[in-house]
């Protein structure tokens, strides 16, 4: 009798160690992801990325000029509330349109402020060169992440 209740004992101990090690890594799993800065849930990245992909033309289609200068206000709005957060201000190529890559990303957020200045600058003179009444491809390209890194726009 007394070795039944020993074993029983033992048994309830390894349990409760192996309880305690799993929510030991539950935990460490858990922070690890906080401290992530690629760490965006679906919903987060499905808004942000509906921005830009209400625009994005298929195989064959095309939009107004209208419509890009459109994206490209968007494009503004957004590089100044994300001026912070380097994943979330796409760059914009199209040598045609653009006149080469306009970059974003880590060149133009954080303390460069004279780099935000500048790709807000660029995008504005970008839209100022659309043709409201030509058409135009758009095209959205994803990162690691999953968000629109960078948007190619073709007459």
């Amino acid at each position: 009798m007394e070795n039944a209740s020993k074993a029983l004992i033992i048994a309830a101990s390894i349990l409760i160690a192996i309880l305690i090690i799993a929510l030991g890594v539950t935990i460490f799993n858990r922070a690890q992801d906080a401290a992530s800065t690629e760490s965006l849930d679906t919903a987060e990245i499905n808004m942000f990325n509906q921005k830009f992909e209400k625009y994005s033309t298929g195989a064959g289609e095309n939009i107004l000029g209208s419509q890009v200068k459109t994206l490209i206000s968007t494009l503004i709005s957004n590089a100044s509330t994300n001026k912070d957060d380097p994943i979330k201000v796409p760059a914009l190529n199209g040598n045609a349109v653009t006149g080469g890559e306009i970059k974003g990303g880590e060149d133009v957020t954080g303390n460069n402020s004279a780099g935000l200045q500048s790709y807000i600058n660029r995008l504005s003179q970008v839209k100022n060169n659309i043709n409201s009444t030509h058409s135009y491809t758009v095209t959205c390209n994803y990162g690691k992440a999953g968000l629109v890194t960078s948007i190619t726009i073709n007459q």
